[in-house]
Protein backbone atom coordinates (compact mmCIF):
# COMPACT_ATOMS: atom_id res chain seq x y z
CA UNK A 1 0.00 0.00 0.00
CA UNK A 2 2.97 2.32 0.00
CA UNK A 3 2.82 3.04 -3.80
CA UNK A 4 -0.93 3.73 -3.01
CA UNK A 5 -0.19 5.88 -0.20
CA UNK A 6 2.97 7.83 -1.91
CA UNK A 7 0.93 8.57 -5.20
CA UNK A 8 -2.57 10.05 -3.28
CA UNK A 9 -1.06 12.10 -0.88
CA UNK A 10 1.93 13.65 -3.40
CA UNK A 11 -0.07 14.27 -6.56
CA UNK A 12 -3.78 13.39 -5.79
CA UNK A 13 -5.19 15.42 -9.22
CA UNK A 14 -2.64 12.92 -11.16
CA UNK A 15 -3.54 9.70 -8.92
CA UNK A 16 -7.06 10.71 -10.10
CA UNK A 17 -6.48 11.00 -13.41
CA UNK A 18 -4.83 7.83 -14.04
CA UNK A 19 -7.20 5.41 -11.91
CA UNK A 20 -10.35 6.67 -13.69
CA UNK A 21 -7.92 5.53 -16.27
CA UNK A 22 -8.39 2.43 -14.88
CA UNK A 23 -11.99 2.56 -14.91
CA UNK A 24 -14.18 0.29 -17.54
CA UNK A 25 -17.24 2.39 -16.86
CA UNK A 26 -15.42 5.49 -17.87
CA UNK A 27 -13.73 3.90 -20.72
CA UNK A 28 -16.68 2.58 -22.28
CA UNK A 29 -18.33 5.94 -22.54
CA UNK A 30 -15.99 7.00 -25.32
CA UNK A 31 -16.79 3.69 -27.79
CA UNK A 32 -19.22 4.13 -30.47
CA UNK A 33 -22.58 4.12 -29.90
CA UNK A 34 -25.56 1.74 -31.50
CA UNK A 35 -28.85 3.23 -32.85
CA UNK A 36 -31.73 2.06 -31.07
CA UNK A 37 -35.01 2.36 -33.12
CA UNK A 38 -37.07 5.70 -32.93
CA UNK A 39 -33.18 7.52 -32.55
CA UNK A 40 -32.98 7.96 -36.33
CA UNK A 41 -35.27 10.20 -37.96
CA UNK A 42 -36.61 8.41 -41.03
CA UNK A 43 -38.36 10.10 -44.32
CA UNK A 44 -41.34 9.54 -44.95
CA UNK A 45 -42.64 8.19 -48.60
CA UNK A 46 -44.43 10.05 -51.22
CA UNK A 47 -48.03 8.34 -50.86
CA UNK A 48 -49.96 8.45 -53.70
CA UNK A 49 -53.60 10.26 -53.41
CA UNK A 50 -56.79 8.66 -55.17
CA UNK A 51 -58.15 10.93 -58.62
CA UNK A 52 -61.55 12.43 -57.70
CA UNK A 53 -64.18 9.96 -58.70
CA UNK A 54 -67.09 11.35 -61.33
CA UNK A 55 -70.25 9.68 -62.27
CA UNK A 56 -72.69 12.71 -63.39
CA UNK A 57 -74.92 11.93 -66.26
CA UNK A 58 -73.45 13.78 -69.35
CA UNK A 59 -74.41 17.17 -70.53
CA UNK A 60 -74.21 20.58 -68.92
CA UNK A 61 -76.53 20.97 -65.64
CA UNK A 62 -79.37 23.09 -65.04
CA UNK A 63 -78.43 26.58 -63.44
CA UNK A 64 -76.96 25.50 -60.14
CA UNK A 65 -78.41 27.62 -57.67
CA UNK A 66 -76.65 26.28 -54.39
CA UNK A 67 -74.13 23.13 -54.01
CA UNK A 68 -74.49 20.70 -51.01
CA UNK A 69 -71.29 18.61 -49.39
CA UNK A 70 -71.95 15.44 -47.99
CA UNK A 71 -70.93 12.32 -47.08
CA UNK A 72 -68.26 10.92 -44.93
CA UNK A 73 -66.83 13.94 -43.73
CA UNK A 74 -65.71 15.39 -40.39
CA UNK A 75 -65.37 19.50 -42.14
CA UNK A 76 -67.88 21.69 -41.66
CA UNK A 77 -69.74 23.35 -44.80
CA UNK A 78 -68.32 26.48 -43.75
CA UNK A 79 -65.07 25.18 -45.16
CA UNK A 80 -65.99 24.74 -48.56
CA UNK A 81 -67.44 28.13 -49.08
CA UNK A 82 -64.87 29.66 -51.44
CA UNK A 83 -64.23 26.65 -53.57
CA UNK A 84 -67.84 26.51 -54.37
CA UNK A 85 -68.31 30.25 -54.95
CA UNK A 86 -67.48 30.16 -58.56
CA UNK A 87 -69.73 27.13 -59.71
CA UNK A 88 -72.88 28.84 -58.09
CA UNK A 89 -75.12 30.62 -60.60
CA UNK A 90 -74.30 28.74 -63.73
CA UNK A 91 -74.93 25.83 -65.75
CA UNK A 92 -71.87 23.12 -64.90
CA UNK A 93 -70.99 20.62 -67.93
CA UNK A 94 -69.08 17.65 -67.33
CA UNK A 95 -65.79 19.28 -67.27
CA UNK A 96 -66.90 21.75 -64.72
CA UNK A 97 -68.35 19.23 -62.68
CA UNK A 98 -64.93 17.29 -62.85
CA UNK A 99 -63.33 20.48 -61.46
CA UNK A 100 -66.14 21.19 -58.67
CA UNK A 101 -65.24 17.51 -57.51
CA UNK A 102 -61.55 18.04 -57.82
CA UNK A 103 -62.16 21.00 -55.47
CA UNK A 104 -64.07 19.92 -52.92
CA UNK A 105 -61.49 16.96 -52.49
CA UNK A 106 -58.66 19.58 -52.75
CA UNK A 107 -60.62 21.17 -49.58
CA UNK A 108 -60.70 18.11 -47.89
CA UNK A 109 -57.06 17.27 -48.81
CA UNK A 110 -55.52 20.86 -47.32
CA UNK A 111 -57.30 20.57 -44.01
CA UNK A 112 -55.50 17.05 -43.65
CA UNK A 113 -57.02 14.36 -45.38
CA UNK A 114 -54.97 13.10 -47.49
CA UNK A 115 -56.58 10.13 -49.19
CA UNK A 116 -59.81 12.34 -49.55
CA UNK A 117 -61.67 11.97 -52.67
CA UNK A 118 -65.47 13.52 -54.04
CA UNK A 119 -67.57 12.57 -56.50
CA UNK A 120 -70.85 13.67 -58.19
CA UNK A 121 -74.27 10.95 -59.35
CA UNK A 122 -76.54 11.80 -61.50
CA UNK A 123 -78.86 13.44 -59.92
CA UNK A 124 -82.37 15.28 -60.24
CA UNK A 125 -81.35 18.93 -59.60
CA UNK A 126 -84.64 20.21 -57.24
CA UNK A 127 -84.53 23.45 -56.48
CA UNK A 128 -81.22 23.87 -58.48
CA UNK A 129 -79.64 22.21 -55.33
CA UNK A 130 -76.42 20.19 -56.54
CA UNK A 131 -75.03 17.23 -54.57
CA UNK A 132 -71.32 16.46 -54.13
CA UNK A 133 -70.42 13.56 -52.25
CA UNK A 134 -67.21 13.79 -50.12
CA UNK A 135 -65.11 10.45 -48.73
CA UNK A 136 -62.30 11.70 -46.52
CA UNK A 137 -60.54 8.86 -47.25
CA UNK A 138 -61.59 6.11 -44.77
CA UNK A 139 -58.66 2.92 -44.42
CA UNK A 140 -60.82 -0.14 -43.90
CA UNK A 141 -57.30 -2.17 -44.22
CA UNK A 142 -53.96 -2.11 -44.14
CA UNK A 143 -51.82 -4.58 -46.28
CA UNK A 144 -47.55 -4.98 -45.41
CA UNK A 145 -45.76 -6.02 -48.70
CA UNK A 146 -42.20 -7.12 -49.20
CA UNK A 147 -41.71 -8.33 -46.34
CA UNK A 148 -43.89 -10.06 -42.92
CA UNK A 149 -43.94 -8.25 -40.15
CA UNK A 150 -46.47 -8.58 -37.29
CA UNK A 151 -45.86 -5.29 -35.59
CA UNK A 152 -46.27 -3.44 -38.41
CA UNK A 153 -49.57 -4.72 -38.67
CA UNK A 154 -50.38 -4.10 -35.28
CA UNK A 155 -49.48 -1.06 -35.61
CA UNK A 156 -50.57 0.09 -38.88
CA UNK A 157 -53.87 -1.38 -38.03
CA UNK A 158 -54.45 0.52 -34.78
CA UNK A 159 -53.26 3.75 -35.93
CA UNK A 160 -55.39 4.28 -39.42
CA UNK A 161 -58.04 1.23 -39.08
CA UNK A 162 -60.09 3.99 -37.13
CA UNK A 163 -63.80 3.99 -39.29
CA UNK A 164 -63.16 7.64 -40.04
CA UNK A 165 -61.10 9.46 -42.36
CA UNK A 166 -57.01 9.43 -41.86
CA UNK A 167 -56.11 12.82 -41.25
CA UNK A 168 -52.29 13.63 -42.67
CA UNK A 169 -50.63 13.77 -38.79
CA UNK A 170 -51.70 10.13 -38.56
CA UNK A 171 -50.31 8.80 -41.65
CA UNK A 172 -47.13 10.45 -41.05
CA UNK A 173 -47.44 8.91 -37.51
CA UNK A 174 -48.08 5.51 -38.47
CA UNK A 175 -45.26 5.17 -41.14
CA UNK A 176 -42.41 6.88 -39.22
CA UNK A 177 -42.99 4.32 -36.37
CA UNK A 178 -43.26 1.49 -38.71
CA UNK A 179 -39.56 2.68 -40.12
CA UNK A 180 -38.61 2.54 -36.27
CA UNK A 181 -39.16 -0.89 -35.70
CA UNK A 182 -35.89 -2.53 -35.40
CA UNK A 183 -34.44 -3.30 -39.30
CA UNK A 184 -37.60 -1.90 -41.02
CA UNK A 185 -37.56 0.07 -43.72
CA UNK A 186 -40.26 2.16 -45.43
CA UNK A 187 -40.18 1.90 -49.77
CA UNK A 188 -43.41 3.27 -50.65
CA UNK A 189 -47.16 3.29 -49.10
CA UNK A 190 -50.05 3.77 -51.73
CA UNK A 191 -53.78 4.05 -51.11
CA UNK A 192 -56.23 2.57 -53.10
CA UNK A 193 -60.12 1.62 -53.14
CA UNK A 194 -61.73 -1.86 -54.01
CA UNK A 195 -65.33 -2.27 -53.72
CA UNK A 196 -65.41 0.87 -51.93
CA UNK A 197 -63.24 -0.31 -49.26
CA UNK A 198 -60.36 1.96 -48.60
CA UNK A 199 -56.87 -0.08 -48.54
CA UNK A 200 -53.23 1.49 -47.67
CA UNK A 201 -50.59 -0.89 -49.38
CA UNK A 202 -46.87 -0.88 -47.15
CA UNK A 203 -43.78 -1.48 -49.19
CA UNK A 204 -41.37 -2.51 -46.16
CA UNK A 205 -37.68 -3.89 -46.34
CA UNK A 206 -36.43 -6.27 -43.68
CA UNK A 207 -32.69 -6.89 -42.44
CA UNK A 208 -32.66 -9.62 -40.02
CA UNK A 209 -29.32 -9.14 -38.92
CA UNK A 210 -26.51 -6.34 -39.06
CA UNK A 211 -23.11 -5.69 -38.46
CA UNK A 212 -20.23 -2.85 -37.68
CA UNK A 213 -16.48 -2.75 -36.95
CA UNK A 214 -14.27 -0.17 -36.01
CA UNK A 215 -10.39 0.39 -35.46
CA UNK A 216 -8.89 3.15 -33.51
CA UNK A 217 -6.34 4.70 -31.78
CA UNK A 218 -8.23 7.25 -29.23
CA UNK A 219 -7.15 5.42 -26.39
CA UNK A 220 -4.83 6.14 -24.20
CA UNK A 221 -1.14 5.45 -23.74
CA UNK A 222 -2.66 2.68 -20.47
CA UNK A 223 -5.50 1.40 -22.19
CA UNK A 224 -5.07 1.28 -25.73
CA UNK A 225 -4.24 3.57 -27.90
CA UNK A 226 -5.41 1.43 -30.54
CA UNK A 227 -9.36 0.09 -29.56
CA UNK A 228 -11.26 -2.59 -31.71
CA UNK A 229 -15.08 -2.03 -31.62
CA UNK A 230 -18.22 -4.58 -32.81
CA UNK A 231 -21.93 -3.67 -32.65
CA UNK A 232 -24.09 -6.77 -34.18
CA UNK A 233 -27.99 -6.61 -33.95
CA UNK A 234 -30.03 -9.85 -34.89
CA UNK A 235 -33.74 -9.12 -34.81
CA UNK A 236 -36.87 -11.37 -34.99
CA UNK A 237 -35.68 -13.86 -32.39
CA UNK A 238 -38.78 -14.34 -29.87
CA UNK A 239 -41.14 -12.13 -31.92
CA UNK A 240 -41.60 -9.09 -34.82
CA UNK A 241 -40.09 -6.23 -33.84
CA UNK A 242 -37.37 -7.39 -31.32
CA UNK A 243 -33.63 -7.00 -31.53
CA UNK A 244 -30.76 -8.27 -29.57
CA UNK A 245 -27.97 -6.33 -29.80
CA UNK A 246 -24.02 -6.88 -28.71
CA UNK A 247 -21.08 -4.29 -28.55
CA UNK A 248 -17.87 -5.57 -27.82
CA UNK A 249 -14.71 -3.95 -27.30
CA UNK A 250 -10.82 -4.41 -26.72
CA UNK A 251 -7.21 -3.54 -27.22
CA UNK A 252 -6.24 -6.02 -29.73
CA UNK A 253 -2.95 -5.57 -29.39
CA UNK A 254 -2.62 -6.09 -25.76
CA UNK A 255 -6.47 -7.97 -24.75
CA UNK A 256 -5.65 -7.59 -21.43
CA UNK A 257 -5.45 -4.27 -21.13
CA UNK A 258 -9.02 -3.56 -21.72
CA UNK A 259 -12.48 -5.93 -23.03
CA UNK A 260 -15.84 -4.94 -22.92
CA UNK A 261 -18.88 -6.17 -23.76
CA UNK A 262 -22.52 -5.31 -23.31
CA UNK A 263 -25.71 -7.04 -24.66
CA UNK A 264 -29.36 -5.41 -25.27
CA UNK A 265 -32.55 -7.05 -25.73
CA UNK A 266 -35.61 -4.89 -26.79
CA UNK A 267 -38.64 -5.71 -27.98
CA UNK A 268 -42.12 -3.48 -28.55
CA UNK A 269 -44.62 -3.39 -26.35
CA UNK A 270 -48.27 -2.96 -27.63
CA UNK A 271 -48.74 -1.43 -30.81
CA UNK A 272 -47.72 2.31 -30.59
CA UNK A 273 -44.31 2.30 -31.07
CA UNK A 274 -42.87 1.45 -27.29
CA UNK A 275 -39.85 -0.27 -26.82
CA UNK A 276 -39.34 -2.23 -23.46
CA UNK A 277 -35.58 -3.30 -23.42
CA UNK A 278 -32.94 -5.17 -20.75
CA UNK A 279 -29.39 -4.69 -21.32
CA UNK A 280 -26.32 -6.02 -19.12
CA UNK A 281 -22.41 -5.31 -19.89
CA UNK A 282 -18.58 -6.68 -18.04
CA UNK A 283 -15.64 -4.65 -18.38
CA UNK A 284 -12.43 -5.44 -17.26
CA UNK A 285 -9.74 -3.08 -17.10
CA UNK A 286 -5.56 -3.91 -16.66
CA UNK A 287 -3.78 -0.85 -17.78
CA UNK A 288 -0.42 -0.21 -18.95
CA UNK A 289 1.60 2.58 -18.97
CA UNK A 290 2.26 4.42 -16.28
CA UNK A 291 -0.53 1.97 -14.15
CA UNK A 292 1.56 -1.41 -14.65
CA UNK A 293 4.31 -1.16 -12.42
CA UNK A 294 1.46 -0.94 -9.76
CA UNK A 295 -0.59 -3.81 -11.40
CA UNK A 296 -4.21 -1.75 -10.81
CA UNK A 297 -7.34 -4.33 -12.41
CA UNK A 298 -10.82 -2.66 -12.78
CA UNK A 299 -13.83 -4.56 -13.39
CA UNK A 300 -17.67 -2.87 -13.89
CA UNK A 301 -20.72 -4.73 -13.83
CA UNK A 302 -23.98 -3.21 -15.28
CA UNK A 303 -27.62 -4.00 -15.30
CA UNK A 304 -30.39 -1.80 -17.07
CA UNK A 305 -34.05 -1.93 -17.73
CA UNK A 306 -35.86 0.42 -20.07
CA UNK A 307 -38.86 1.68 -21.55
CA UNK A 308 -39.25 4.36 -24.40
CA UNK A 309 -42.18 5.79 -26.06
CA UNK A 310 -42.84 8.49 -28.88
CA UNK A 311 -44.64 11.16 -27.84
CA UNK A 312 -44.31 13.27 -31.10
CA UNK A 313 -43.43 11.99 -34.08
CA UNK A 314 -43.95 13.51 -37.82
CA UNK A 315 -41.32 14.72 -40.72
CA UNK A 316 -40.98 18.25 -38.91
CA UNK A 317 -40.53 17.27 -35.21
CA UNK A 318 -40.10 13.99 -32.94
CA UNK A 319 -39.77 13.31 -29.70
CA UNK A 320 -39.04 10.36 -27.08
CA UNK A 321 -39.67 9.83 -23.87
CA UNK A 322 -37.61 7.04 -21.60
CA UNK A 323 -37.50 5.84 -18.23
CA UNK A 324 -34.20 3.67 -17.10
CA UNK A 325 -33.55 1.84 -14.09
CA UNK A 326 -29.47 1.37 -13.64
CA UNK A 327 -27.49 -0.64 -10.91
CA UNK A 328 -23.25 -0.61 -11.21
CA UNK A 329 -20.58 -1.79 -9.54
CA UNK A 330 -17.03 -0.56 -10.21
CA UNK A 331 -14.30 -2.29 -8.53
CA UNK A 332 -10.40 -1.89 -8.61
CA UNK A 333 -7.81 -3.64 -7.22
CA UNK A 334 -4.02 -2.61 -6.79
CA UNK A 335 -1.46 -5.63 -6.25
CA UNK A 336 -4.52 -7.68 -5.46
CA UNK A 337 -5.63 -4.89 -2.56
CA UNK A 338 -9.57 -4.06 -2.87
CA UNK A 339 -8.65 0.36 -3.92
CA UNK A 340 -12.18 1.12 -4.89
CA UNK A 341 -15.76 -0.12 -5.03
CA UNK A 342 -18.57 1.75 -6.38
CA UNK A 343 -22.17 0.87 -6.10
CA UNK A 344 -24.99 2.93 -7.91
CA UNK A 345 -28.42 2.70 -8.39
CA UNK A 346 -29.63 5.05 -10.69
CA UNK A 347 -33.33 6.37 -12.14
CA UNK A 348 -33.31 8.31 -15.33
CA UNK A 349 -35.84 10.20 -17.02
CA UNK A 350 -35.17 11.69 -20.57
CA UNK A 351 -36.85 13.09 -23.27
CA UNK A 352 -35.17 13.19 -27.06
CA UNK A 353 -35.60 14.15 -30.19
CA UNK A 354 -35.66 16.25 -33.85
CA UNK A 355 -36.82 19.30 -35.24
CA UNK A 356 -36.61 21.80 -37.80
CA UNK A 357 -35.36 24.59 -36.51
CA UNK A 358 -33.68 28.03 -38.19
CA UNK A 359 -33.29 26.18 -41.55
CA UNK A 360 -31.23 23.44 -40.08
CA UNK A 361 -31.80 20.29 -37.97
CA UNK A 362 -31.72 20.53 -33.95
CA UNK A 363 -31.46 17.49 -32.69
CA UNK A 364 -31.20 17.10 -28.78
CA UNK A 365 -31.77 14.86 -25.32
CA UNK A 366 -32.27 16.40 -21.76
CA UNK A 367 -32.18 13.87 -18.63
CA UNK A 368 -32.78 13.90 -14.70
CA UNK A 369 -31.31 11.12 -12.84
CA UNK A 370 -31.69 10.49 -9.30
CA UNK A 371 -29.05 8.10 -7.59
CA UNK A 372 -31.62 6.11 -5.28
CA UNK A 373 -31.32 5.47 -1.71
CA UNK A 374 -31.24 1.74 -1.96
CA UNK A 375 -29.93 -0.68 0.68
CA UNK A 376 -25.72 -1.53 -0.31
CA UNK A 377 -25.05 1.89 -2.39
CA UNK A 378 -21.80 3.87 -1.83
CA UNK A 379 -22.14 6.23 0.59
CA UNK A 380 -19.88 9.63 1.48
CA UNK A 381 -17.04 8.70 3.69
CA UNK A 382 -16.87 5.36 2.67
CA UNK A 383 -13.72 3.70 2.45
CA UNK A 384 -13.19 2.54 -0.68
CA UNK A 385 -15.12 4.98 -3.11
CA UNK A 386 -13.29 6.99 -6.12
CA UNK A 387 -14.66 10.30 -4.82
CA UNK A 388 -13.76 11.05 -1.14
CA UNK A 389 -17.00 13.34 -1.16
CA UNK A 390 -18.69 11.30 -3.49
CA UNK A 391 -22.27 9.58 -3.05
CA UNK A 392 -24.48 7.12 -4.92
CA UNK A 393 -27.58 9.06 -3.57
CA UNK A 394 -27.67 12.24 -6.45
CA UNK A 395 -29.46 14.21 -8.85
CA UNK A 396 -27.97 15.52 -11.96
CA UNK A 397 -29.53 17.36 -14.69
CA UNK A 398 -27.90 17.13 -18.13
CA UNK A 399 -28.76 17.88 -21.74
CA UNK A 400 -27.00 17.15 -24.89
CA UNK A 401 -27.77 18.95 -28.33
CA UNK A 402 -26.55 19.33 -32.06
CA UNK A 403 -28.06 21.83 -34.36
CA UNK A 404 -27.05 21.23 -38.11
CA UNK A 405 -27.26 23.60 -40.56
CA UNK A 406 -26.64 23.74 -44.57
CA UNK A 407 -24.82 27.40 -44.68
CA UNK A 408 -24.36 26.85 -49.12
CA UNK A 409 -24.03 23.70 -50.76
CA UNK A 410 -21.55 21.71 -49.57
CA UNK A 411 -21.27 23.93 -46.65
CA UNK A 412 -22.51 22.35 -43.32
CA UNK A 413 -22.18 24.03 -39.65
CA UNK A 414 -22.59 21.63 -36.68
CA UNK A 415 -22.69 23.22 -33.34
CA UNK A 416 -22.64 20.91 -30.40
CA UNK A 417 -23.19 21.25 -26.83
CA UNK A 418 -23.28 19.06 -23.56
CA UNK A 419 -23.99 19.60 -19.92
CA UNK A 420 -24.60 18.47 -16.29
CA UNK A 421 -25.68 20.12 -13.16
CA UNK A 422 -25.19 17.75 -10.02
CA UNK A 423 -27.09 18.07 -6.77
CA UNK A 424 -23.91 17.06 -5.13
CA UNK A 425 -20.60 15.85 -5.48
CA UNK A 426 -20.64 12.17 -7.50
CA UNK A 427 -18.88 8.88 -7.84
CA UNK A 428 -16.37 9.05 -11.18
CA UNK A 429 -18.90 6.86 -13.28
CA UNK A 430 -20.98 9.87 -12.84
CA UNK A 431 -19.01 13.15 -13.97
CA UNK A 432 -19.00 14.59 -16.56
CA UNK A 433 -15.67 14.65 -18.54
CA UNK A 434 -13.86 16.63 -20.86
CA UNK A 435 -11.69 15.86 -23.84
CA UNK A 436 -12.34 12.94 -26.22
CA UNK A 437 -13.83 12.63 -29.41
CA UNK A 438 -17.15 14.32 -29.19
CA UNK A 439 -15.51 18.11 -27.17
CA UNK A 440 -11.87 18.30 -26.85
CA UNK A 441 -10.32 15.95 -29.33
CA UNK A 442 -6.84 17.29 -29.05
CA UNK A 443 -7.23 15.38 -25.87
CA UNK A 444 -8.02 11.70 -24.45
CA UNK A 445 -11.55 10.98 -23.03
CA UNK A 446 -12.10 12.32 -19.18
CA UNK A 447 -8.70 14.31 -19.16
CA UNK A 448 -10.72 16.53 -17.04
CA UNK A 449 -13.76 15.42 -14.81
CA UNK A 450 -16.13 17.03 -12.48
CA UNK A 451 -19.76 17.10 -11.18
CA UNK A 452 -20.50 20.58 -12.78
CA UNK A 453 -19.83 21.10 -16.44
CA UNK A 454 -20.40 21.91 -19.55
CA UNK A 455 -19.01 21.49 -23.54
CA UNK A 456 -19.06 22.81 -26.57
CA UNK A 457 -18.02 22.30 -29.86
CA UNK A 458 -18.40 24.22 -33.89
CA UNK A 459 -17.29 22.29 -36.46
CA UNK A 460 -17.59 23.34 -40.64
CA UNK A 461 -17.94 20.82 -42.76
CA UNK A 462 -17.00 20.92 -46.84
CA UNK A 463 -18.44 18.01 -48.83
CA UNK A 464 -16.43 17.24 -51.89
CA UNK A 465 -18.71 14.35 -53.45
CA UNK A 466 -17.13 11.45 -55.44
CA UNK A 467 -13.59 12.10 -55.01
CA UNK A 468 -11.98 8.79 -57.05
CA UNK A 469 -14.98 6.65 -58.07
CA UNK A 470 -14.37 2.88 -57.32
CA UNK A 471 -11.53 4.32 -54.58
CA UNK A 472 -12.89 7.05 -52.61
CA UNK A 473 -16.99 7.46 -53.16
CA UNK A 474 -17.42 10.06 -51.02
CA UNK A 475 -14.82 12.93 -49.06
CA UNK A 476 -15.86 15.35 -46.43
CA UNK A 477 -13.45 17.97 -44.90
CA UNK A 478 -13.81 19.29 -41.82
CA UNK A 479 -12.36 21.67 -39.00
CA UNK A 480 -13.55 22.59 -35.29
CA UNK A 481 -12.89 24.79 -32.48
CA UNK A 482 -13.88 22.10 -29.37
CA UNK A 483 -14.04 22.43 -25.46
CA UNK A 484 -15.20 22.60 -22.35
CA UNK A 485 -14.92 23.62 -18.39
CA UNK A 486 -15.92 21.37 -15.91
CA UNK A 487 -15.23 21.42 -11.84
CA UNK A 488 -16.56 20.13 -8.32
CA UNK A 489 -18.24 21.17 -5.58
CA UNK A 490 -16.48 21.33 -2.20
CA UNK A 491 -13.31 22.38 -4.59
CA UNK A 492 -12.76 18.88 -5.16
CA UNK A 493 -10.22 17.43 -7.70
CA UNK A 494 -10.04 16.71 -11.40
CA UNK A 495 -11.79 19.70 -12.70
CA UNK A 496 -10.32 22.48 -15.31
CA UNK A 497 -10.61 23.55 -18.60
CA UNK A 498 -9.79 22.57 -22.39
CA UNK A 499 -10.04 24.13 -25.17
CA UNK A 500 -8.69 22.54 -28.84
CA UNK A 501 -9.04 22.85 -32.59
CA UNK A 502 -8.04 21.14 -35.50
CA UNK A 503 -8.93 19.60 -39.26
CA UNK A 504 -9.79 16.30 -40.67
CA UNK A 505 -10.90 14.37 -43.27
CA UNK A 506 -13.84 11.61 -43.54
CA UNK A 507 -14.35 9.75 -46.41
CA UNK A 508 -16.66 6.51 -47.68
CA UNK A 509 -14.25 4.11 -49.33
CA UNK A 510 -14.21 0.94 -51.56
CA UNK A 511 -15.19 -2.20 -50.24
CA UNK A 512 -18.07 -0.42 -47.84
CA UNK A 513 -15.48 1.08 -45.60
CA UNK A 514 -15.53 4.25 -44.00
CA UNK A 515 -12.09 6.15 -42.86
CA UNK A 516 -11.37 9.44 -41.29
CA UNK A 517 -8.16 11.02 -40.29
CA UNK A 518 -7.74 14.23 -38.00
CA UNK A 519 -5.29 16.15 -36.14
CA UNK A 520 -6.50 17.93 -33.39
CA UNK A 521 -4.14 20.52 -31.40
CA UNK A 522 -4.47 21.15 -27.47
CA UNK A 523 -4.59 25.03 -27.18
CA UNK A 524 -4.90 26.01 -23.33
CA UNK A 525 -2.95 22.93 -21.43
CA UNK A 526 -0.78 19.61 -21.85
CA UNK A 527 -1.82 16.57 -22.72
CA UNK A 528 -1.69 13.93 -20.25
CA UNK A 529 -0.22 11.43 -22.01
CA UNK A 530 2.89 13.79 -23.66
CA UNK A 531 3.14 15.99 -20.92
CA UNK A 532 3.43 18.79 -23.87
CA UNK A 533 1.30 20.46 -26.58
CA UNK A 534 1.84 18.12 -29.14
CA UNK A 535 -0.87 17.58 -31.76
CA UNK A 536 -3.02 14.38 -32.12
CA UNK A 537 -3.13 12.40 -34.89
CA UNK A 538 -6.60 10.22 -34.92
CA UNK A 539 -7.30 7.92 -37.13
CA UNK A 540 -10.37 5.73 -37.82
CA UNK A 541 -11.54 2.90 -40.20
CA UNK A 542 -14.64 1.42 -39.66
CA UNK A 543 -17.01 -0.88 -42.10
CA UNK A 544 -20.60 -1.95 -42.31
CA UNK A 545 -22.61 -5.00 -42.55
Amino acid sequence: MTATLGISCTVPALAQVRLDRADPSITEQALPRAVHPGEATAAIPTVETPTPRIGAADGPTGVVAAITVGGRTQLPSSAFAAALTDYVGRQLGRDDLARLAGAVAGVARGNGYPFASASIEAQPMRNGVLRVTLDDGRVDAVRVIGATNPAADRLLTRALVTGRGVRRAELERAILLVGDIAGVRVKDSRYTRQDGFGILLVTIVQDRGSAYVQLDNRGSREVGPVRSTMLASLRGLAGSGDELSLIAAQTPFDPSEFAFVRGRYAAPVGADGAVLSASASYGRSHPGASLAVLDVIGKSVDLAAAYARPLVRSRARSLWGTLEFRAIQIRQTLSGLLLRDDRLATLTGSLNGATALGGGILRGETSITGGLPLSGVSHEGDARISRRDGDARFATIGYTVEWVLTLARPITLVLGSSGQLASRPVLATAEIGAGGPAFGRGYDYAERTGDNGILGSVELRGDLGRVAPGAIERAQVYAFVDGGHVSNWRHGIGGGSLLSSGAGVRAGLFARLDGMIEIALPLNADRFDTRNRRPRLSVRLSRSF
